[in-house]
């Protein structure tokens, strides 16, 4: 009997350099539970005039596409996969005052064909599996007390085909993004955010959807590629309530920049520097609930939509340019 454990099942993930050509994985990312990606099939059921007194009378296959999710704790080296293709747009350069860290600049790119992956699907002693085209559709992130910073990734892909066994191997240099080092600000504008206190919250929720859809032809049954739509940026963020300060900003309908800062201290990379995550919202507007209960303390979540993004990732990898 064949079992495998789903620990054994993990992703590669690669920048391609040819649209819809696969790539030998560039690093293999550590899932916290195994990833759902698989081959999708939509069909239609046929129903016909007969007289048999049958519902369906058989079935076609109208699209094979693959998607699915990877439950990922954040690691700063791999996260940058992920982030390239949401948002498009990414430089690198070396961080000021460093030799081998790197500072990994993402900004949306307008163009509807987002950057492609190939993910290598390694699947213990089942038939591991080479997928090509993939895009990332949505990121959603989560920040709790009680774990580490942790995302879920939305991924499509063209087609999922056998391969030769991968072998996974991690990279030392990925390093965790726990809470506590996690810091939000709200300012009138992204010049006054780094005099911003930090804001005492007990919850993040951060999410990111690219609206990404297939891309079909008639004469095929498989997805050709997949067109990015307008990217919707919306979150929130939990609080013990001390002051009406953000239930004021919603009913004057006051924009805000708004930042999520991830800076791991308890790491040294290069001479003086931190693995780091940092999101920009330059415009934000809000809403706000209160959770009233009669013996705790009044609680408030305040969501946001947001109208602008950057992302700054520093780590010790050099770009996220395709393999040569």
């Amino acid at each position: 009997m064949n079992v495998v454990i789903g620990e054994q099942y993990v992703t590669g993930v690669a920048v391609e350099g040819t649209r819809g050509t696969f790539a030998a994985a560039q690093d293999f990312v550590r899932g916290r539970e195994p990833a759902t990606i698989q081959t999708v099939v939509d069909k239609v059921d046929i129903q016909e005039t007969e007289g048999s007194g049958l519902a369906t009378k058989g079935q076609v296959t109208t699209m094979k596409r693959v998607q699915g999710d990877a439950a990922v704790n954040m690691r700063f080296r791999t996260y940058g996969y992920w982030l390239k293709s949401l948002f498009g747009g990414v430089s690198s350069a070396v961080e000021a005052g460093e030799t081998v860290v790197y500072r990994h600049s993402f900004t949306i790119d307008p163009t509807i064909l987002q950057p492609t992956l190939s993910l290598s699907l390694a699947r213990g002693t089942f038939g591991h599996k080479a997928i090509n085209g993939a895009v990332v559709s949505q990121i959603t992130e989560n920040y709790s007390l009680d774990d580490v910073v942790n995302s879920t990734i939305s991924l499509m892909g063209r087609t999922e085909v056998d391969n030769a066994d991968f072998t996974p191997a991690f990279g030392d240099d990925d390093y965790l993004a726990p809470h506590q080092y996690v810091t939000i600000k709200i300012a009138d504008d992204v010049a006054g955010l780094g005099a911003a206190p930090s804001i005492c919250v007990t919850s993040i929720t951060n999410e990111m959807n690219r609206n990404t859809r297939e891309k079909g032809c008639l004469s095929s049954e498989t997805a050709q590629d997949f067109i990015a739509r307008l990217m919707n940026l919306t979150g929130s963020f939990t609080w013990d309530k001390t002051a009406d300060t953000y239930k004021d900003l919603s009913e004057s309908n006051t924009e805000k920049a708004l930042q999520i800062s991830i800076v791991n201290t308890g790491v040294t990379i290069g001479v003086a520097s931190n693995p780091t995550l940092i999101y920009t919202f330059d415009r934000v507007n809000f809403t706000t609930e209160e959770d009233r209960s009669i013996d705790d303390a009044v609680t408030e979540t305040v969501n946001w939509v947001a109208h602008g993004v950057t992302a700054s990732l520093v780590n010790e990898k050099a770009n996220y340019d395709a393999a040569a």
